[in-house]
């Protein structure tokens, strides 16, 4: 695989395309991208995300990424190394030690997803974009003070994202233990166990969830809920003291119709026929 290797500290690449002239690299640096108009999917990874105006992706070393443009689209990348924001140390005012714009680029879920804001954020930001393409166009950006500080309300902008939907930046990712815990002990509540709730519990973006859970567990979200339940549906039938309809509303089905079609499809028998089985 091609590596995409950087050396100057910052960079600035504005581009219009109808394909996407780079093909699949890994990168050595960090990289802001912003797509101004179009709309396509983005490659990061294992991660599929569609794009359109308005959204933001973050790459840091080590990621791999492409794009595949579907309607022509305006990318703007912002390619910078550590050593860009170590430069200017003494502005991160807004950040706390641990939390500075590199450490940001860091979040897995953040980069494995897509920043996108509504107004009056939305244009604020094209606008903090036109204005680094426009100096990047006139002066060495490199030594801009101005487009620094354009460059950090990027991250202001990106950390307020985060906070406005309550996840800790400092937060760590939970384990496979704490995730599958939270499931067993909410599985007859479906409310809990919905993807949104248990995305906002664990601080994940719901829209990367089903992702992270499949890398993590080998099984789709779906798949380990729907297992977990038909063991325990099972283990309640085995008593045979236990009616359909109170399995039924344990678990959340509508009625006993509903259950029983949820049982043939994984057992090819209905609950009905697997309780007489043991007597």
């Amino acid at each position: 695989m091609r590596k995409c290797s950087q050396f100057e500290s910052l960079k600035i690449i504005d581009v219009i395309e109808e394909e996407y002239s780079c093909e699949l690299h890994a990168q050595d640096h960090f990289e802001i991208i912003y797509i101004h108009y179009g709309c396509g999917d983005h490659f990061f990874n294992e991660v599929t995300i569609p794009y359109e105006k308005g959204d933001l992706f973050l790459l840091a070393p080590g990621d791999r990424h492409y794009f595949t443009v579907k309607t022509v689209t305006r990318f703007t990348y912002i390619k910078f190394t550590s050593s860009y924001f170590e430069t200017y140390d003494r502005s991160y005012k807004s950040f706390s030690r641990e939390i500075t714009p590199t450490s940001i680029m860091e979040i897995q879920w953040l980069k494995e997803d897509k920043i996108t804001v509504s107004e009056p954020c939305q244009t604020i930001l094209k606008n903090i974009f036109e204005n680094i393409i426009l100096y990047n166009s006139t002066v060495n950006v490199l030594r801009s003070s101005i487009v620094y500080y354009h460059i950090l309300s990027i991250f202001g902008m990106i950390k307020e994202y985060i906070e406005n939907r309550n996840i800790e930046l400092k937060k760590k990712t939970p384990t496979n233990a704490h995730i599958a815990a939270y499931i067993q002990e909410n599985i007859s509540n479906r409310d809990c166990i919905s993807i949104n709730m248990i995305a906002n519990n664990f601080n994940i973006s719901p829209s990367y969830f089903s992702t992270y859970f499949k890398r993590n567990f080998e099984i789709s979200y779906k798949e380990y809920i729907e297992k977990m339940q038909l063991q325990l549906i099972k283990r309640r039938l085995e008593t045979g003291e236990i009616k359909l309809k109170e399995i039924a509303d344990e678990f959340g089905f509508t009625d006993v119709s509903h259950l029983s079609k949820f049982f043939k499809r994984h057992e090819g028998i209905n609950p009905s026929a697997y309780k007489n089985v043991g007597k």
